[in-house]
């Protein structure tokens, strides 16, 4: 998480004495702190012990591991901490290419110490714009939304990220939590399409690679057939403070929900890796509720916020 915005700190990531000198000497005049090493591996050590970064710049040549692998482990661990990459003329274009993996700038040597602080300030001026961003959704307590999409064009796994972002965004329970609410969230939304929309038998997914094949080969073919394609999934979802509900509605045949679900709601023991059986059992194991209609094409998940 990015920290003390009022006083923002920088990781200088430099193998060059008189660049590091240049660079701390006036940006510190700025009031901007500056933590400076000379290498990929001191700069992950750093990272790792607690210290707290507003900015990372770094060279994109350095002793052992680069710049550009400094940055991809950045945006593995810590995806809210900007990058900005120095380069010479020479890596002018690997420069360049790692804008698209999430570096924020670059900065070419020879550079100019009044653009460095130009280009600092724009990024982290940007990212206090995203904090108050995210105290927004801090101060959220009830929110309602409704969905609909052609089975052809909905990606279950963008939804399910940006459903359980919302819940993370609003501090509904810790981020290992957020993330198995998302998994559920997505193997719900799967099996609506796959086996309600699509009326995929769960009988075709199989281990071995041929099985595997024909399933996806088939699903394929009813995505581009307007008959399953153009069918509709609806979602609803509500959440506030203390608990959040996610409804799903296709337009398949239905199924019969009672093979696996007990007369208190409740997903049976007996549910195996058939009739929709993998997605269930993990949402046995973490939602409160589960309910269907009587056709089976409608089901509501309900989890209250978890007690610390």
């Amino acid at each position: 998480m990015i920290k003390n915005m009022s006083n923002p700190h920088i990781l200088l990531v430099e193998d060059e004495d008189l660049i590091i000198d240049l660079l701390r000497d006036y940006l510190q005049d700025f009031g901007y702190g500056i933590t400076a090493v000379n290498s990929t591996e001191e700069a992950i050590e750093k990272l790792n012990n607690g210290h707290d970064f507003n900015l990372v710049i770094t060279d994109i040549n350095l002793p052992g591991k680069s710049g550009i692998e400094l940055l991809k482990i950045i945006k593995q661990t810590k995806t809210d901490l900007p990058v900005i990459l120095l380069t010479g003329q020479r890596t002018l274009d690997f420069a360049i290419s790692a804008l698209k993996s999430g570096a924020q700038e670059y900065i070419t040597k020879p550079f100019e110490l009044s653009d460095v602080k130009k280009i600092v300030d724009k990024i982290l001026k940007r990212q206090r714009k995203s904090l108050k961003k995210n105290k927004f959704y801090e101060n959220l307590n009830y929110l309602q939304m409704k969905f609909e999409f052609e089975t052809a064009e909905i990606d279950p796994d963008v939804v399910s990220h940006e459903l359980a972002t919302l819940l993370q965004k609003m501090h509904f329970a810790e981020d290992d939590e957020i993330t198995q609410y998302e998994l559920v969230f997505n193997e719900t939304l799967i099996n609506s399409i796959e086996h309600g929309n699509l009326e995929l038998p769960s009988s075709m997914k199989k281990d071995d690679l041929m099985g595997i094949t024909e399933y996806e080969r088939l699903r394929e073919e009813r995505l581009c057939n307007p008959a399953y394609g153009k069918r509709k999934i609806r979602i609803a979802f509500e959440c506030n403070t203390e608990v959040f509900s996610l409804t799903v509605q296709d337009e398949g045949p239905g199924f019969d929900w009672k093979k696996i679900v007990d007369t208190s709601f409740k997903i049976s023991d007996q549910t195996n890796d058939k009739a929709y059986g993998r997605g269930f059992m993990i949402i046995k194991h973490l939602i409160d509720e589960v309910h269907f209609n009587q056709k089976g094409n409608i089901i509501t998940l309900i989890k209250q916020r978890p007690q610390k």
